[in-house]
């Protein structure tokens, strides 16, 4: 069996949740079939590299509008794909109208990993070409149930859905050194809160860095994004106890994720489908608080057992069930306990992409 996945861009070199998980799919399932890659270049140029042994086809493009490449040799490279199974992860305009013009003779499978939600205007005109596209789809794949029962889009096509949740690799998130743990907890002059990811509005930073000054202990808001200047500005006039260290290389990510005592996750749109930071706390054994936005959000974050779920937009709730876990030790060692073991036995990588493959393999 030939597989080949496609999405706008890869990991590496960039380092987003979708790509990330396309890379994990790719590395995995060559222990079971032949797997290749198609993305965007980000430059004029097309060209075939390999990315930690997967072969990748990086397709030219003229830039970028509403984050969708604009590349019209995408359509040429889509007619030439000799595949069995084509597994396009999606929202991708760029890569559904190449298939819709190209047509080609492979099984076509879906990650869909969310509603478009923001582009309100070009969704009225594109909302016909994206019927068409999912009436051809063979079988599409949803990371939750909660996201696949609130998705207006989705629910003419429940029949050809399952769900097959997105996972991590939790061995990369493994303890770091002590000393490395208790440094990072000195920069921040001992315990803290943390959340990091790109800094977009949905996100909820804002609401964040609103409930900061009602939270007992330094909060720490990592990553970077449009955002980001916006929030600290806030902060600022707030008078909030915030440190903003920027974007953080994994081995740092992975000692703030250790010494950190709960990870903030306060998203308020649907445009946030999952929330892999999520696992990626939850395999350092953190509890999260969480927002309720009828999501895969809800899947990632059991309430009650990995964590504590809260309404969006709230920072006096945010600030609450934060206090609630860092006034009680044995509440957090417990959840954090559980949303590890939950990471390691259920939403390990290669278990995901082992379920994934069954089912492209069913399409045969």
């Amino acid at each position: 069996m030939k597989i080949v996945h496609v999405y706008k861009d890869f990991d590496p070199p960039v380092h987003g949740g979708m790509e990330h998980h396309m890379a994990l799919m790719c590395w995995f399932q060559r222990q079971w079939a032949e797997v290749e890659a198609m993305t965007c270049s980000r430059t004029w140029r097309t060209h075939v590299i390999d990315r930690e042994g997967t072969r990748v086809t990086e397709v030219g493009e003229f830039g970028r509008f509403q984050s969708a490449p604009v590349s019209p040799m995408f359509v040429r490279h889509m007619a030439r794909l000799t595949t069995d199974i084509a597994v396009l992860h999606v929202p991708n305009p760029t890569a559904e109208i190449a298939w819709l013009a190209a047509r080609p003779k492979a099984k076509l499978v879906l990650r869909y990993q969310s509603d478009i939600v923001r582009q309100a205007t070009a969704m009225r005109v594109y909302a016909p070409i994206q019927r068409r596209f999912l009436d051809r789809a063979d079988l599409i794949l949803v990371a939750s149930p909660q996201y696949l029962d609130t998705s207006p889009t989705l629910q003419r096509y429940r029949h050809k859905c399952a769900v097959v949740p997105l996972g991590i690799l939790p061995d990369e998130f493994a303890v770091p050194p002590y000393d490395t743990i208790e440094e990072t907890r000195a920069r921040y002059g001992g315990r803290f809160v943390l959340f990091s990811g790109r800094h977009r509005y949905y996100k909820g930073i804002e609401y964040l860095v609103r409930a900061a000054k009602h939270i007992a202990a330094p909060v720490v808001i990592a990553g970077d994004g449009p955002e980001r200047a916006r929030c600290m500005a806030l902060a600022r006039d707030l008078g909030a106890t915030i440190a903003f260290p920027g974007a953080l290389p994994h081995e740092a990510l992975v000692a703030h994720l250790h010494a950190c005592e709960v990870f903030a996750f306060p998203s308020v749109a649907r445009s946030e489908a999952y929330g892999i930071a999520m696992l990626e706390a939850h395999a350092a054994g953190k509890p999260v608080v969480a927002t309720t936005l009828g999501t895969g959000v809800e899947f990632v974050n059991q309430h009650g057992t990995t964590g504590l779920n809260v309404p969006p937009r709230n920072p006096e709730a945010l600030a609450s069930a934060i206090n609630r876990l860092l006034a009680d030790a044995a509440l957090r060692t417990q959840m954090g306990a559980a949303a590890k073991q939950r990471v390691e036995t259920e939403l390990h990588a290669e278990a995901i992409a082992r379920a994934e493959f069954e089912r492209y393999a069913a399409l045969l």
